[in-house]
């Protein structure tokens, strides 16, 4: 197999969240031999231990001061990640600093790792619009695409990311991150997208031996959008078993529990095992932003006794 073959199996199941696959086929591979493939494959290697939250890994093996630049924006990922998961706001500051100061050297504003990285960190730090602008240059840059896609239907501009799709189909052909970006947007969309958006995640599951967390969980997001709760619970079952604490897997048994209309402890005990899992997530603070609302609102009102 040529380089290039390893490389494009590399990123499909780095794309399909296949992580440690994608650890393995890099750390035994003696195909790479050239230098902008051996970079492509350690960034693709690192990011996939972020993806796995190993981020002490990653800072321990990246060199601050001599690692290129696309290994240096993972590494200031791994450290914001880090720091956002200890709730270290000080250190969160100053890594997003420092990962803007380094877009702005050489040509890293144009380097798609760096553009992915940086928008990423942005993203997390609830700075979409900056996001965005990172990803400026994206055209052929199915990665970039891909992350604005996702930042547009976080802002609810279906309308926007629906435009991205459409373009990225004049240049990336059938490309498999285009149509993971058609199957996010599909489930936004509705209707007969849902069904579509379903064909594409079981399609991703079958033609790999063993599906990945995040193909499982995009075929129970399409089957409860479907109506199709206990096959949805099924999946996520099956992703439970690879990872108990994979916080998307909690967040859509969360949902599919409340509209089964499993008991109450079994709901809670899901939202407790996604605290200690991601303590800081976006899912819980909504909830609990809600939960409080409510609460002010039920405190106005008083029972009466009509006896």
């Amino acid at each position: 197999m040529d380089e290039d073959s390893v490389l494009f199996g590399i990123r499909n199941a780095f794309a399909l969240g296949n992580y440690q696959l994608v650890i393995n086929e890099v750390s035994s591979s003696r195909v790479l031999q050239s230098p902008a493939a051996k970079l492509e494959a350690q960034t693709l290697l690192y990011r996939s231990y972020v993806a796995q939250g190993k981020y002490n890994l990653v800072i321990n093996d990246i060199s601050e001061a001599n690692a290129e630049g696309p290994l240096k924006a993972v590494r200031l990922l791994a450290v914001y990640l880090n720091a956002k998961q200890k709730n270290q706001t000080d250190i969160c500051e100053t890594t997003l600093q420092q990962a803007m100061q380094l877009l702005e050297e050489g040509a890293n504003r144009v380097e798609q790792t760096v553009q992915v990285a940086v928008a990423t960190i942005l993203v997390h730090d609830g700075k979409t619009d900056e996001a965005l602008k990172v990803l400026h240059s994206r055209t052929k840059k199915l990665e970039c695409t891909a992350l604005a896609v996702q930042i547009y239907l976080q802002m609810d501009r279906v309308d926007l990311a629906r435009k991205e799709v459409a373009h990225a189909k004049s240049w990336a052909e059938d490309a498999l991150l285009l149509q993971l970006m058609e199957a996010w947007v599909g489930l936004r969309v509705g209707g007969e997208k849902y069904q579509e958006a379903f064909y594409i995640f079981e399609e991703f599951g079958q033609t790999n031996t063993e599906p990945s967390i995040k193909v499982l969980n995009g075929q129970a997001a399409a089957n409860i959008a479907l109506g199709r709760y206990p096959e949805a619970e099924s999946v996520l079952m099956e992703a439970l078993n690879k990872n108990s604490d994979d916080p998307e897997t909690l967040i859509n048994m969360i949902v599919c529990a409340n509209l089964t209309g499993k008991p109450t402890d079994v709901v809670n005990r899901y939202i407790s095992q996604l605290r200690e899992a991601a303590p800081h997530h976006a899912f819980l603070q909504e909830l609990d932003l809600k939960s409080n609302a409510f609460d002010q609102a039920a405190a106005k009102f008083a029972l009466v006794d009509s006896s």
